[in-house]
């Protein structure tokens, strides 16, 4: 007897509403049938002829309606389709902006050709494997990314970076595809044989699937579904397709870069109300929430990407109204959704326990298979196995995967089986229970890794002659990579030199939190790994090169409290506590005992989590705790070594010295950097009554410390128009000026509006920037933070009656999308009059100042690189240094 469980619905869109034909309920958003030739673009297009105002888009500042997104894929697929090739194609796109990629990915699916999205945080190695597989006919990139794209993707690939040119142009859209082609797309998971695979889907299963979540949670009009993973994920485009199919918002939000406490006031502001959340990020959500604070517009959570328990249920429960319900499914990227768990808000839960996945998925059959491949009985365990219509048509270019992991299915000859690699059992009542991972593949922190992708990565490290990696669980159950190496002869056994080897060839979740060395990988009796004995394989102890010792008395506690809490052993002033095995748990007691060893709480230290940097985090709270009202210089040191030209940066209109640690890295160690921070934050010196007299004090500081030139002036936001004023006046004393590197400048016209600002917004702003370490003046206290704002608000005054002359000069500005493109842009350039070098860094003023950011950390070395050689080549040869930097 075969032992089946199957969705309610026979097929997808049974009892559906045509969306096609606009009949759709006013409060409730009913799923379609899914057509030939249907996808998601069409539902896009269809959105914006029947309701063109709704929102389709939103990512901070931007909004896009469904009629302005669907000019812009239209855009896109008018261009592609005056270039495409006779047969359909593979289109890739890369971009860091989420809300671009979807506009792009959608028009790559309107043109009729086959969508491959690349992740542009890969590593190069990666991502040159991945680009070389898909092999696409055209890559659609971004300008900032051009330079890197090209260069890894096969020479005969074609790269559009060039933004301006995809402005909509009417009547040039190509005709729909045919109805019988479904170019589909595909997405690149971490793959068995050691490479990422890439896995063909169709855009039929897209929308089906989305049509049958959009039933199963009663969508309706007025919901606003969250985002909280890139495009260029696994489950990325699924989740594109589940607001943007039934016509709802799509709200991004980045917890990579953002974080997860700032998302607590996000779900409030944007009004979520349906949310999908890795159970890690659900976890740090509420941890030391108050019971009071609760989500009112939450109306749907999913938890999902690790294993669940009844108890994080019940932690977000906590936080919700008796109106939101709750959702636990199985899911593939092969095969979409597979099971779900829908239950409501006083669903009892059993303290400890866990949560079933659920029943099969409407149009879903699922059958729990032994070693042998025979149907297993009920409530005995086994391999899930999953029949759908819309299952993969497979592996990219690996037909000996697809034997492996795909079946015909017995009963229906339009349905297909994938083997899902995870174990589980069936009930008598034909619900799924989850039982765990099946070989390698498994699930950390929510991302998906193939145990032999991190294992190609080991023993690609040129000292390592075997290696191996498995899972183990951490004391509060998570599960975490440990990887075994087995070194070459003679090589040394240095887990800091690995680690830094594969910080550079894999993402980061996939970096092992534990590096065991042994004598020799245990085996079976035929000579391969016993993975069963791996855990228990005896150590060796690590042969680390010799470590730069901590250099002070500082360092030397950071750097006890890093080996107690990583057990390692010699640890160096240099040592990352990210790379060394730190997770978010650990970093949250290494912050308790910091503050318990020097009386300080030292936050923000990923910005430098090595022991150097944090001491030098932790000297600077206790020296500003320890100087109560003392003078404070207008003029900071940050880094006095290096043989370049010095870099004296400005502040923003805040008056804060931008003093973040990964700044200072990104420089590098032959950049001496100073920092101007504004006159009267101590409260012991007056502000500076006019930018005339702030200019003058700054140039007077500038040549104390370098009396001759050449000056290399930089600044920050608003600032930037002082620095050329300082800039104009140097010249106007003969001294010589580098190009100057311009971070994120308003136009113009927000100069005069300056003064407008909003303290409380402001006083905010000040506390969150000293929390992560980026300002080095203390606000902690009412005092201390009143000075802040009286400066700032003196500042602000100031530039509201500055009147800038222009500056003749060379600049190089790099630039955020929302300022490039807010206001008038040609303000900007009636005060930097000379050779303008714009590049766009960041979607908002955050990014294009945020040091993590790869855009802006690329393109900062790369403007200081031509900066500094136009210095070398003026000091050779002597010729005018705007003419060498043009």
């Amino acid at each position: 007897m075969r032992v089946t469980a199957s969705g309610s619905a026979a097929h997808f869109g049974e009892n559906a509403v045509d969306w096609q034909a606009g009949t759709r309920n006013e409060s409730h958003v009913g799923p379609s049938v899914a057509l030939p030739g249907d996808n998601l673009a069409s539902r896009v297009q269809h959105w914006a002829r029947v309701r063109p105002a709704s929102l389709a888009l939103c990512d901070g500042p931007l909004r896009l309606t469904y009629a302005e997104f669907a000019a812009s894929v239209g855009a896109t697929a008018a261009r592609i389709g005056a270039k495409a090739p006779a047969s359909p194609g593979r289109v890739a796109v890369v971009t860091h902006r989420r809300a671009r990629m979807i506009e792009l990915a959608l028009g790559v699916m309107r043109s009729g050709q086959t969508l491959v999205l690349l992740d542009a945080a890969d590593p190069d190695e990666r991502f040159r494997f991945v680009a070389a597989d898909a092999d696409p006919w055209l890559v659609i990139t971004e300008p900032e990314l051009g330079e890197r794209v090209r260069r890894l993707v096969p020479t005969d690939c074609i790269v559009w970076d060039d933004e301006a040119s995809f402005t909509p142009v009417a009547g040039t859209l190509p005709p729909s595809p045919d109805a019988g082609i479904d170019a589909g797309y595909i997405v690149y998971s971490s793959g068995s044989t050691g490479r990422p695979k890439g896995i063909m889907l169709t855009n039929a299963g897209l929308v089906a699937f989305a049509d049958g979540y959009a039933q199963m949670l009663d969508l309706r009009d007025d919901d606003r579904m969250a985002m909280l993973h890139s495009p260029a994920f696994g489950a990325g485009i699924a989740t594109v397709g589940r607001a943007l199919a039934p016509g709802l918002p799509l709200c991004l939000y980045d917890v990579r870069r953002d974080g997860v406490a700032g998302m607590r006031e996000w779900l409030d502001r944007e009004r979520i109300t349906v949310a999908n959340l890795a159970v890690s990020v659900a976890r740090e959500l509420v941890a030391g929430l108050a019971p009071s604070r609760v989500w009112p517009h939450l109306r749907a959570v999913q938890l999902g990407g690790d294993a669940t328990f009844a108890d994080d249920f019940a932690a977000i429960r906590a936080h919700t109204l008796a109106h939101c319900r709750f959702l636990h499914q199985l899911a593939s990227t092969e095969a979409n959704i597979v099971t779900a768990h829908l239950f409501g808000h006083d669903a009892p839960l059993a303290p400890g326990g866990t949560v079933t996945v659920g029943k099969p998925f409407p149009g879903v059959r699922v059958e729990i298979r032994r070693e042998d491949d025979t149907c297993a009985d009920v409530d005995e365990p086994g391999e899930i196995v999953v029949f759908n219509r819309f299952v993969s048509p497979g592996y990219w270019r690996q037909p000996a995967l697809d034997r492996d992991a795909f079946v015909a299915d017995p009963c229906d000859a339009a349905s297909r089986g994938f083997r899902t690699g995870d174990l589980g059992r069936l009930d008598a009542e034909g619900r799924v229970h989850y039982v765990g991972r099946k070989g390698t593949r498994l699930k950390i922190r929510g991302y998906t890794v193939d145990l032999a992708e991190l294992e190609a990565a080991l023993v690609a490290w040129p000292d390592a002659a075997r290696a191996a990696a498995f899972a183990q669980p951490t004391a509060a159950g998570e599960p975490q990579l440990v990887a075994c190496v087995e070194a070459r002869a003679g090589r040394a056994r240095s887990r800091r030199a690995l680690m830094r080897f594969l910080a550079e060839r894999l993402p980061r979740h996939m970096l092992p939190a534990e590096v065991r060395f042994v004598a020799a990988l245990p085996g079976t009796a035929n000579g391969k790994v016993d993975r069963a004995a791996l855990p228990d394989a005896p150590a060796l102890p690590a042969e680390e090169a010799v470590v730069d010792a901590p250099a002070s008395a500082t360092e030397a506690v950071v750097a006890t409290l890093f080996a107690e809490l990583l057990r390692g052993d010699a640890v160096g002033r240099d040592d990352d506590f990210f790379l060394a095995g730190g997770d978010s748990l650990l970093a949250a007691e290494l912050q308790t005992r910091l503050q318990r060893a020097f009386g300080v709480r030292v936050t923000g230290f990923h910005e430098d989590a090595t022991v150097a940097g944090i001491a030098a985090a932790v000297d600077a709270h206790r020296a500003r705790k320890a100087s109560g009202s003392a003078a404070m210089p207008i003029l900071l040191p940050l880094w006095r070594d290096g043989d370049a030209v010095p870099l004296f940066m400005v502040h923003g209109r805040q008056g804060q010295a931008f003093v973040s640690p990964r700044f200072m890295q990104l420089l590098g160690n032959r950049q001496p950097v100073w920092a101007f921070q504004a006159r009267g934050l101590d409260g012991v010196s007056p502000p500076h009554p006019t930018i005339d007299a702030l200019v003058d004090d700054y140039v007077a500081a500038v040549r104390d410390v370098r009396p001759r030139g050449p000056y290399l002036l930089g600044g920050l936001c608003i600032g930037c128009y002082v620095a050329g004023a300082m800039a104009r006046q140097l010249r106007a004393a003969g001294e010589e000026v580098l190009p100057l590197l311009l971070l994120d400048p308003p136009n113009r016209f927000r100069v005069r509006r300056a003064a407008s600002g909003d303290p409380d917004r402001m006083r905010q702003k000040l506390r969150q920037r000293r929390a992560e370490g980026r300002i080095a003046v203390p606000v902690e206290d009412d005092a201390q933070l009143a000075h802040a704002l009286a400066t700032a608000a003196a500042f602000d005054e100031a530039i509201a009656r500055y009147d800038p002359p222009p500056y003749d000069g060379p600049v190089y500005v790099l630039a955020s999308r929302q300022r490039t493109h807010d206001g008038d842009p040609g303000e900007l350039r009636r005060f930097f009059t000379g050779r303008l070098k714009r590049y766009e860094v960041g979607e908002m003023h955050g990014d294009a100042l945020d040091p993590r950011n790869p855009v802006f950390a690329g393109t900062l070395k790369r403007c200081l690189e031509l900066i500094q050689s136009a210095a070398t080549v003026r000091g050779a040869a002597g010729d005018a240094v705007h003419k060498v930097a043009s």
